[in-house]
């Protein structure tokens, strides 16, 4: 049995990317995980936006303190969001930027990086409006792996599980039935 953090982050809670993520859960449940969900959009926990004179001298905060909780209790962490701009979506940035704080998630060792969140796996599930064929011959699918897994989990310590990134996801839904059938498959 694992302990399964999933961090969803859509501004539309009907999303795609929502039924998605309350796939993966269901399924994750289904095999005996433990399984608790944050959507950072609806969460009642809200963190401002994180400024420069706070990672300067970042102070423990009541939110940071909820959502590094929860973290140090997972085996696993499974983000889902929509592919924005080459990127995620702020509120997951943001969130990033307060929680996987230097003390908690790293530290400097003789001027080097050292990841604090051994032993945690990380899935990251994506949606892109172009079909996936796009991105890829764009570079853009390797670019957001590799942010992912070098700056952002490896740097902290953890391992990429998988990227998953469903592309052609459009207002037609022509592709969201097989979509909703493949994540559970990749608990």
């Amino acid at each position: 049995m694992k302990n399964v953090l999933i961090i969803v982050s859509h501004p539309r809670e009907e999303s795609l990317t929502v039924s998605m993520a309350s796939a993966h859960a269901e399924a994750s449940k289904n095999v005996g995980n433990s399984v608790e969900v944050i959507d950072l959009y609806r969460c009642e926990k809200q963190q401002p936006f994180f400024t420069y004179e706070d990672a300067n001298g970042v102070y423990q905060t009541e939110e940071m303190t909820y959502f590094q909780e929860k973290i140090e209790k997972a085996d696993e962490i499974v983000f889902f969001f929509p592919y924005w701009w080459g990127s995620m979506p702020a509120i997951l940035k943001n969130f990033l930027d307060w929680n996987l704080s230097k003390g908690f998630a790293f530290t400097y060792e003789n001027g080097r990086p050292k990841g604090l969140l051994e032993g945690k796996h990380v899935k990251l599930f994506t949606t892109t409006g172009a079909p996936k064929f796009f991105y890829t011959i764009t570079g853009a699918n390797r670019r957001l792996k590799n942010m992912f897994k070098e700056q952002i989990v490896n740097f902290c310590g953890m391992k990429l599980e998988s990227c998953n990134i469903y592309g052609g996801v459009d207002t037609s839904g022509k592709n969201v039935e097989a979509i909703l059938a493949d994540v559970p498959m990749k608990i």
